[in-house]
């Protein structure tokens, strides 16, 4: 099974990359369970000073993925460690966004 969050680091910043563009990047309960462990570990590692976020396909994200769609919980739990990360993030919007409630 393909990993539906890339991640990469380089000179401090992790890059975080949404990368399920057959769905258009919707947030699924395994997306968002991915990038919440990545957001984790990007916590953890003191070499990682940035975090980025970004995407493939010509979608950041479509929102919440409505046929395998995450817990309300689990998905209210991404936007706030998003937001209590201990280090700056920021998205990198390539293309369309819709509906994602904070994330691009």
């Amino acid at each position: 099974m393909t990993e539906l969050v890339a991640t990469a680091r380089e000179r401090g910043v992790a890059t975080l990359t949404l990368d399920s563009p057959a769905n258009r990047n919707a947030l699924s309960a395994r997306l968002v369970d991915e990038l919440a462990g990545a957001l984790d570990a990007c916590a953890a590692d003191p070499g990682v000073r940035a975090v980025l976020l970004t995407h493939t396909g010509e979608v950041f994200s479509s929102g919440a993925d409505l046929k395998a769609p995450p817990s309300p919980y689990t998905f209210v739990d991404l936007l706030r460690r998003i937001v209590a990360l201990p280090k700056p993030v920021v998205a990198r919007v390539t293309g369309r966004t819709r509906a994602t409630t904070g994330l691009g």
